[in-house]
């Protein structure tokens, strides 16, 4: 199913805070992002071949899953029925140029990086960085409390759905309104604006999210003003 449907939903109340700690490693370095404009609600970026990861996410077992749930860095109260696998993020969730990789990104960049580049394309970014790249996986008849993703590396780079396993029943939440988001497509979310998911389907719901900012664009890059300099 392709397209996104856009109905209002009930209001739901903000989750409490759950605190995780930090990895002690780190990743790339570069120049402080520049603050990313977010949609108002998402925005589709279009078509993006991702037969070749679904088919590998299809094959992936239970065992794996929870193994790589338990050891997941955003272990909070939100995803309450919600398992990742966590191929790279950002320490304590701070600064989007420093980020660390988990084994499992070296296995599966090969299948991961053409969607990624892909589903960018829009953005003609000249030095485009990935810090966080992850699947999420939602239980069939639950849902993902509406939050804020509102500091740290959030606030400076895109968040890029691309689903893999839907069905007409998923729904991502933002404000007032929901929108089933496509498979065979890519789709920038709002979440710094409350936000969360719902899937009223019978089967799992899986994403591959990640998060995308452009190097070239960052307050060190030459001929970039930096917020002193304003």
């Amino acid at each position: 199913m392709t397209g996104s449907i856009t109905r209002p939903h009930p209001p739901l109340p903000p989750p409490p805070a759950a605190p995780k700690k930090a990895p002690a490693w780190g990743g790339m370095k570069e120049g402080r992002a520049l603050p990313a404009p977010n949609p108002a609600n998402v925005r589709d970026l279009g078509p993006v071949d991702a037969a070749a990861l679904r088919e590998r996410v299809l094959a992936v077992s239970e065992r794996t899953w929870s193994g790589e749930d338990a050891l997941k860095e955003n272990n909070f109260t939100v995803f309450h029925h919600t398992r990742h696998i966590v191929f790279r993020f950002t320490p304590g969730n701070r600064d989007p140029e420093d980020s660390y990789d988990n084994p499992a990104w070296h296995v599966w960049r090969p299948l991961l990086q053409p969607v990624m580049d892909a589903a960018i394309a829009p953005y003609g970014f000249a030095d485009p960085a990935f810090p966080k790249a992850m699947l999420a996986r939602l239980q069939a008849g639950q849902r993902i409390d509406l939050h804020r993703d509102g500091a740290g590396s959030n606030l400076r780079t895109h968040k890029i759905h691309v689903p893999l396993i839907t069905n007409p029943g998923a729904f991502f939440l933002c404000g007032p309104n929901r929108h089933h988001l496509g498979y065979g497509r890519a789709w920038e979310v709002n979440n710094i604006a409350p936000h969360g998911g719902v899937n009223e389907g019978d089967a799992d719901r899986i994403h591959f999210i990640f998060e995308v900012f452009d190097r070239a664009a960052t307050e060190d890059a030459p001929g970039t003003a930096t917020a002193s300099a304003a």
